[in-house]
């Protein structure tokens, strides 16, 4: 039997990979139509390419939509590209309303509250855990890694969670940078709270290597952890 991942891509399945079962009783239905609230209130960023701009990642990140419960986080989510989209495209591209289109650099989910810039009083003392995949990972497997990740921080359930102030897809297969390679970000605050520290990193190692049958990836990537207040860029 081929390997599931948690992708959302069809290429590996998508939605039909879980065989999750109808449920047409009235109740449940009328429950899920309830706002299911969020333990904390998010924010999808992006960060664009800005042509005619280097070094500024103030004018390149921009706020799209607020989100604070359940339902409307699988709206925003169903919408947005999975890594393994990026592998396939080289660059994530976004339709403006002025009919152009701008390539994305990275997709970012923080606390309502806090921008996504080392820069911010949350972040400024803290730092984030990163892990580079390559292609060579496969699609399906880094979609999974992504995927558990976002679940858990945004459901609350990645402790110690008040640690948590966001995380970042970041497109380093292309541009000016190549790394072929697509990094992700976890980031927290309270840098020097090392006890807190490494209980964030074993949970989100964990979390991250969880399968969709809940045994765990056989060699997960091992996060490096940079500290903002030593970094000069994102």
């Amino acid at each position: 039997m081929a390997s599931q991942f948690l992708s959302f891509n069809e290429q590996f399945g998508g939605r039909g990979n879980f065989n999750i079962p109808e449920d047409d009783d009235d109740s449940v239905i009328e429950a899920l139509k309830e706002p299911m609230k969020l333990r904390d209130n998010w924010v999808l960023w992006e960060q664009v390419v800005v042509e005619g701009k280097t070094g500024n990642y103030a004018d390149a990140t921009r706020k799209v939509v607020k989100f604070s419960t359940v339902q409307d986080f699988w709206c925003i989510w169903n919408g947005l590209p999975q890594p393994s989209e990026l592998l396939e495209q080289k660059r994530i591209m976004r339709d403006q309303s002025n009919g152009q289109s701008v390539a994305i650099d990275a997709i970012m989910i923080f606390k309502d509250g806090i921008a996504p810039e080392w820069e911010d009083p949350l972040n400024a003392n803290g730092g984030h855990f990163q892990i580079q995949l390559k292609p060579t990972v496969g699609g399906g497997q880094i979609d999974e890694y992504w995927n558990n990740i976002v679940l858990g921080m945004v459901g609350g359930t990645l402790e110690p969670s008040n640690m948590i102030t966001g995380i970042r897809l970041v497109d380093k297969l292309s541009g000016p940078k190549v790394q072929n390679a697509i990094r992700i970000e976890l980031w927290f605050t309270k840098y020097f709270d090392t006890n807190a520290v490494n209980l964030l990193r074993k949970n989100f190692e964990k979390c991250m290597a969880t399968k969709v049958d809940g045994s765990q990836s056989a060699s997960p990537p091992k996060p490096d952890t940079k500290q903002h207040g030593s970094l000069g860029k994102h």
